[in-house]
């Protein structure tokens, strides 16, 4: 949707492209006019303009001055001049700028018309914006790593399945690494950070660092590095030419002298943990959560950590559980996900998340495990969040027993209890698909109603003020509208004004001219125009027509 502005001092002229431009069916135009320079620029000071048709002489403000604080205004807006035989003096003035062209008066509806399609034409061409990506594509170097770090960050925290992560997304990232094979992870961290430091030093620490472990470490094996919103360091590693045996001995070998280097370099404390052995891609998100946990284990009060396994955490934690209790996943990023679906309305992806989030926990058996217990909350605690930011507490009420999704005694078991979660889910997508449903018909009763109300009033149907008054990007609310009622607003707009127009005309006392500015045309003749565009009738033939028939019937 574009906006085209009319600007004439002659009222018949403006008014007749006006009611031309509203029947040109295969351009989606929202449409004003103006009587004078000055009232052109306080309308392009609210309202983008995209296509400015305008006469070149003019009293006050002319063509050419208009034209100046049009491109100040909106640099991408087309300049068509209507001009005369003896006005090419402006026009050499006017085509020095680009987007600015010209027709004669004399050409013609048709030739008017085409030049405004060639116009829309080229803004669209102007905004696959050629040369601004093949400059953003010189400085992808740049901004790879940004991505690559994003990527990678989405792998530890569970973002991606298993089939988004493959070579074709680390080739286009630069990731030096094979996607097919396993990969082993090693976590940093700073301590003994001073309080209050600024967040530049800190992130220079973590650089000098990511400097010293490239240094011993780039020799032996392949790694990918980064960082994630905490600060923590990550590197993803494979062997070089070695088995992974050699790879790991290698890398076990080389921290403490990272470790001793980054304290006597600049004074930075730095403590590892090494994972135990290669893992799938898949695995890193609690992979990488078991690690962190490794370096908040302290052993008495030394500060510079090097640990290597997750054993060491396993073993405290091992005789706690059920066995079928370990398989649980209490991944945070996962819950995240899990809302994020339920706000989006992905319904396929929740019950995937569901289903992967769930598969285990059917399986305990105690209903006194607090790992389970933990699993379920944190999905109860995602719906129950949703509920109350939606307020729609009585409608789920309504349908199933909401007491029961905080209260683990009213399941039998766990997978009772999943089973809850499910319908559950499923009525919150039926309800959004209701509520959709509902607030996009407000929406266009309300459009109808305005349209209905100010039938008269020109200035209140452009698409812009509808948008304006729904708060609506102008595009959003055009597509919304015809997804409901199957038309366009523009057409809706006609098809009220011929409907009143009929309503009008069958009654003989009222004038056509009365009808015509009860439509907000502003002559008899733009009125005339469009009805007969409409109908195939002119009003005073339509008026003969319905009279005729109605002396007829009597």
């Amino acid at each position: 949707m574009y906006t085209l502005l009319i600007v004439d001092d002659e009222p018949i002229i403006a008014d007749g492209l006006y009611e031309v431009f509203q029947t040109v069916e295969d351009l989606e135009l929202d449409i004003y006019k103006a009587y004078s320079g000055d009232e052109a620029y306080e309308l392009m000071k609210k309202t983008r303009i995209d296509i400015v048709l305008t006469d070149i002489r003019m009293p006050g403000m002319n063509g050419l001055q208009l034209m100046e604080k049009i491109h100040r205004q909106w640099p991408k807006c087309r300049v068509i001049f209507l001009t005369g035989y003896n006005e090419f003096d402006y026009i050499y003035t006017a085509i020095q700028y680009e987007g600015v062209s010209y027709i004669l008066k004399t050409e013609g509806y048709e030739r008017v018309i085409g030049a405004v399609r060639n116009a829309v034409l080229e803004i669209e061409k102007s905004l696959r914006l050629d040369a601004l990506l093949q400059e953003a594509e010189e400085q992808a170097g740049t901004a790879k790593e940004l991505l690559r770090g994003n990527f990678l960050n989405g792998v530890i925290k569970g973002r991606f399945y298993k089939n988004e992560i493959n070579q074709k997304q680390f080739d286009e990232l630069g990731i030096k690494l094979n996607a097919c094979d396993r990969v082993v992870m090693l976590v940093g961290r700073l301590d003994d950070l001073p309080k209050g430091l600024p967040y530049s030093e800190i992130t220079r620490r973590i650089y000098n660092v990511s400097l010293i472990a490239g240094e011993f470490l780039s020799s032996a094996v392949k790694y990918a590095y980064f960082t994630d919103e905490n600060s923590y360091m990550i590197w993803l590693i494979q062997p070089g030419e070695n088995t992974w045996q050699e790879c790991l001995i290698f890398v076990k070998g080389n921290i403490e002298f990272i470790q001793r280097s980054c304290k006597e370099s600049f004074g930075t404390i730095v403590s590892f943990a090494l994972d135990d052995g290669p893992a799938d891609w898949i695995e890193l998100p609690d992979r990488f959560n078991t690690l962190k946990m490794v370096l908040s284990y302290r052993f008495g009060h030394d500060t510079a950590v090097l640990l290597t396994g997750r054993g060491i955490i396993k073993e405290d934690l091992r005789d706690t559980q059920e066995k079928s209790v370990e398989k649980l996943s209490l991944n945070r990023m996962k819950f995240e996900m899990l809302a994020e679906t339920l706000e989006y309305g992905t319904e396929e992806d929740f019950f995937a998340l569901m289903e992967e989030l769930t598969r285990n926990l059917r399986t305990v058996r105690s209903m006194h495990n607090i790992v389970a217990l933990e699993q379920y909350v944190s999905i109860a605690l995602v719906v129950l969040s949703y509920i109350n930011r939606w307020n729609i507490l009585g409608k789920v009420a309504f349908r199933i027993g909401i007491h029961k999704l905080m209260r683990i005694d009213e399941h039998e078991s766990w997978d009772d209890a999943v089973n809850y979660l499910y319908r559950l889910g499923s009525i919150l997508f039926d309800i959004q698909r209701q509520e959709r449903e509902k607030r996009a018909q407000d929406v266009v009763g309300f459009i109808q109603k305005h349209i209905n109300d100010n039938i008269h009033i020109q200035d209140e149907l452009t698409l812009i003020r509808l948008a304006d008054l729904v708060h609506f990007n102008p595009s959003y609310l055009s597509r919304l509208f015809k997804q409901v009622t199957g038309m366009n607003i523009s057409d809706y707009i006609s098809d009220i004004r011929v409907k009143k127009a009929k309503q009008m005309l069958g009654n003989p006392d009222v004038k056509i001219n009365t009808v015509a500015e009860a439509l907000g045309y502003g002559t008899a003749a733009n009125f005339t125009r469009f009805f007969k565009k409409m109908t195939n009738m002119t009003p005073q033939e339509y008026r003969d027509f319905v009279i005729g028939r109605h002396k007829d019937k009597a």
